[in-house]
Formats: structure tokens, sequence, C-alpha cells
């Protein structure tokens, strides 16, 4: 996610944004997921069809601006 707000900074013109679609039922998971893929997939959906004065340098935890959280960062 650093490198996301540091693309967003550099590159006014696009919008650069991190989306976790959630804890989705795949194979990845084991099926042990509590949303379904439809339901996984309207985070990213949403957000790549921002306008293009939408928010830009943002998280989404899945549909909503979700603060950045310091034990996001693996470093």
């Amino acid at each position: 996610m650093l490198i996301q707000r540091l693309m967003a900074r550099k590159h006014k013109n696009i919008l650069v944004n991190c989306v976790h679609p959630g804890y989705v039922i795949t194979d990845m998971t084991y099926q042990t997921g509590i949303i379904t893929v439809d339901e996984g997939a309207k985070g990213p959906v949403m957000v790549a069809l921002l306008p293009d004065n939408g928010p830009s340098g943002v998280y989404f935890d899945q549909t909503q601006i979700a603060p950045f959280s310091s034990t996001s960062i693996p470093f």
C-alpha cells in the first residue's frame, strides 16, 4: 500500500488505489471465505469504475474507504 500512495502522489493524472475484496470463498481460501465471488467483486469493480475526479491514494475495504493500518504494512 505504500507504493500505491507514492504512485498516487507522483501521477496526478491517474487514480491509484488499493482495494481488499474481502475474505472470498475460493480455492485459495480452501472454500472457507465468508463472502461469494460475486460479493467480493463489487469493491474492485467499483474502484475500477471510479470517475476521473474520484479519490486517489486511498485504501478501500470492499466498497468503503478505510484507514491505513500499521499492521497492514509488513515492514
